[in-house]
């Protein structure tokens, strides 16, 4: 019920921004482009938010119904990076793409799928220093393809590497600050395994920065011969 009220006035506030693209004077729009972008941004933020505490609680009720289509994975990876431009260009973020060609499609849940690339490179934004950059990548393999967010934030110990995928868990940072990763991790962890895939986080190369690594089967599980 929480979750169904809070977005009500989210869609209110979607709505008045769509509006005020629509009755602004061009030059006050393009005055203010900055200042609405960001408001944007924000709103598709808690957007992930709400939906992603309605997934958690549904998955872990009574499972979840996968909407599973086919398709070009370059798309799907390239489509999550754009919605986050804003952001990266706001920290001064360089994103990089490791996409080989000839990748075979893959059926797969695109929302859930989508969310789960995005609250990863979420995540890459929030720790990667300005000026730093991030790969978003995939590989195929005969009965697999792995997808992977890697950073050059400050890592995360060994010790934390599964527990950072439970509700609001924290992790000591550098100086002895903590850093939360909310539900987005929870949330990306049942949107994995409901698909019959893997997900965990390792070192970047030459050990700087984490790289979060997921695996979706290329074959649906009810495809799969037993």
């Amino acid at each position: 019920l929480i979750i169904h009220d809070l977005r009500n006035p989210l869609g209110i506030i979607f709505g008045a921004l769509q509006l005020l693209e629509v009755v602004l004077p061009a030059e006050v729009l393009t005055e203010n482009r900055e200042l609405l972008d960001i408001a944007n941004t924000a709103y598709r933020r808690m957007q992930r938010l709400i939906d992603s505490l309605l997934d958690i609680a549904k998955i872990e009720d009574t499972g979840v119904n996968l909407n599973l289509t086919e398709v070009p994975v370059p798309v799907l990876l390239r489509g999550a990076g754009e919605q986050l431009k804003l952001s990266l260009e706001a920290h001064g973020i360089q994103l990089r793409y490791e996409i080989p060609r000839d990748l075979p499609p893959i059926s797969l849940d695109v929302e859930r799928i989508e969310r789960v690339l995005m609250n990863l490179l979420d995540n890459a934004i929030k720790y990667t220093p300005e000026g730093g950059e991030i790969c978003l990548g995939v590989e195929a393999y005969r009965e697999w393809m792995a997808f992977s967010v890697t950073d050059t934030g400050p890592g995360i110990p060994l010790e934390d590497r599964k527990r950072i995928f439970q509700r609001f868990a924290q992790v000591e940072g550098s100086s002895a600050q903590r850093r939360g990763y909310g539900l987005g991790l929870t949330f990306c962890q049942l949107a994995v395994e409901a698909h019959g895939g893997e997900i965990w986080v390792e070192p970047g190369p030459n050990d700087v920065g984490s790289r979060f690594v997921f695996t979706l089967p290329l074959a649906p599980a009810a495809e799969k011969a037993p």
